[in-house]
């Protein structure tokens, strides 16, 4: 362990974490002609408004300056960005709240 830092997301990261959180849930931050620029900054306003939740806290993982992984609340399962699961970032986040 080490090899990653994790701190509690404020809405300073979401610029970092959009990516991770678009590929969880299937989504794609890009607009295409189907999802307009608007709804693009809808959904980081979303984001934002989670990140400011201190009841719904954000525990983010980085890797040097790339956000890697999140964990939304205690019990549930890290998410890892693709190419990083497996490294110790699950166990890095799950041992912050410990």
């Amino acid at each position: 362990m080490g090899e990653f830092f994790v701190r509690v997301a404020t809405p300073a990261d979401v610029d970092r974490l959009q990516s991770l959180f678009d590929e969880h849930e299937g989504e794609s931050s890009v607009p295409n002609h189907e999802k307009s620029l608007e709804m693009a900054e809808l959904r980081r306003a979303t984001l934002v408004s989670r990140l400011r939740d201190p009841e719904r806290a954000v525990l983010v993982a980085y890797s040097g300056i790339r956000a890697v992984g999140f964990l939304q609340r205690p019990g549930d399962t890290p998410y890892v960005a693709e190419g990083w699961r497996g490294l110790g970032v699950e166990e890095e986040l799950l041992a912050f709240l410990s």
